[in-house]
């Protein structure tokens, strides 16, 4: 009986390996190229390859001004405001809150571009960045500091008169 299972385990381990050969192989993967050639339109073509190509850096820019322009208050931060991804960005968002507003925050962890992008359009090399009333504010030392000598309260108490 001991040696029908082991050639049994050995057969079954054959087939494993044999399997996992056939699925890494390049015939059982096609190519982009073979997905485009299957009479897709040029819109579906342009989106498929639109997937592997990056923002430039422009193109960034111009997407975070506009960000910083539609936001009297933005945070971009690690993760977002019910879940926030690390201790700087978790203390942003607790200082924000204690004064009662409405903030946008962007997920930088969500999008490379973005993360990469906000350092070089604040020339602030961390994150979290805050942004009032179109003003680069700073990060959450910053934050901290301006909140404790009330200069943050005031900015805020501008923003929230913008905002009506």
């Amino acid at each position: 009986v001991k040696v029908k299972s082991h050639m049994m385990m050995r057969f079954v381990l054959s087939l494993l390996i044999a399997a996992s050969a056939v699925l890494t192989s390049s015939a059982f993967a096609p190519s982009p190229a073979t997905f485009l050639s299957r009479g897709t339109t040029a819109a579906n073509e342009a989106l498929c390859m639109s997937d592997f190509s990056q923002e430039t850096s422009a193109a960034t820019q111009e997407r975070i001004q506009t960000l910083v322009d539609e936001n009297p208050v933005l945070l971009f931060m690690k993760g977002s405001k019910l879940f926030p991804q690390c201790g700087f960005s978790n203390t942003a968002v607790q200082i924000l809150e204690s004064f009662g507003i409405d903030f946008h925050t962007v997920d930088v962890l969500s999008d490379e571009s973005i993360r990469s992008g906000v350092k070089e359009f604040s020339q602030w090399p961390t994150i979290p960045q805050l942004y009032v009333a179109g003003e680069f504010v700073g990060g959450s030392d910053i934050m901290i500091e301006m909140y404790q000598n009330g200069e943050l309260a005031e900015m805020i108490e501008k923003a929230k008169a913008d905002m009506l």
